[in-house]
């Protein structure tokens, strides 16, 4: 990693571990992190799941070398993931621990979710939101929110803030022809 990659890490690290997340640096490529990551699931089971052509199937086969999963470089037309792996699969790695590969996410849809079902998903907004004037507060323009006196006052982040607003944006445009058709 360069130096402004570990910068942003770093970054990124303190925004999520403040909220309850744990967050590993780790590289299949240079097997870095990969004790961690075996320790992380020792007796769970995982999901491996994230976006095409990102590695999951390259870091199991880090944490677990028998499994042998079949991988791909990502495409030299569009320098994406190429659906190596088309199905979920569990595997079991002993008895109490298993690991599901998952196929890789082209798009997120957010096809009849609400706005409030955003909010409450992200954890920090969902503590504070108990404080907000109203009930049915979203934390864009409503009086009194607690979300957003505590995104000035630093105790939430920006960022997390901007996603969220970015997202809730997504869903009403994506959304927006279901809220509008008379049937």
């Amino acid at each position: 990693y360069k130096d402004e990659d570990l910068e942003i890490f770093q970054m990124l690290k303190e925004i999520y571990e403040r909220i309850g997340y744990l967050c590993y640096i780790v590289s299949a490529m240079e097997n870095k992190g990969i004790a961690q990551i075996q320790n992380l699931i020792k007796g769970k089971t995982t999901l491996f799941s994230g976006q095409s052509g990102v590695g999951k199937s390259s870091l199991i086969n880090c944490v677990y070398p028998d499994l042998e999963l079949k991988t791909k470089i990502l495409s030299d037309y569009t320098g994406k993931g190429q659906h190596t792996t088309t199905f979920a699969e569990m595997f079991e790695l002993d008895a109490d621990t298993k690991i599901i590969d998952s196929p890789g996410i082209k798009t997120l849809s957010y096809n009849h979710l609400e706005v409030q079902d955003v909010a409450h998903n992200f954890r920090e907004f969902f503590q504070a939101s108990s404080e907000c004037k109203f009930d049915n507060c979203v934390h864009r323009n409503e009086p009194k929110c607690a979300v957003k006196e505590k995104i000035e006052s630093g105790e939430i982040s920006e960022l997390r803030y901007q996603n969220y607003l970015q997202i809730i944006e997504e869903i009403e445009d994506q959304n927006y022809w279901e809220r509008n058709t008379a049937y």
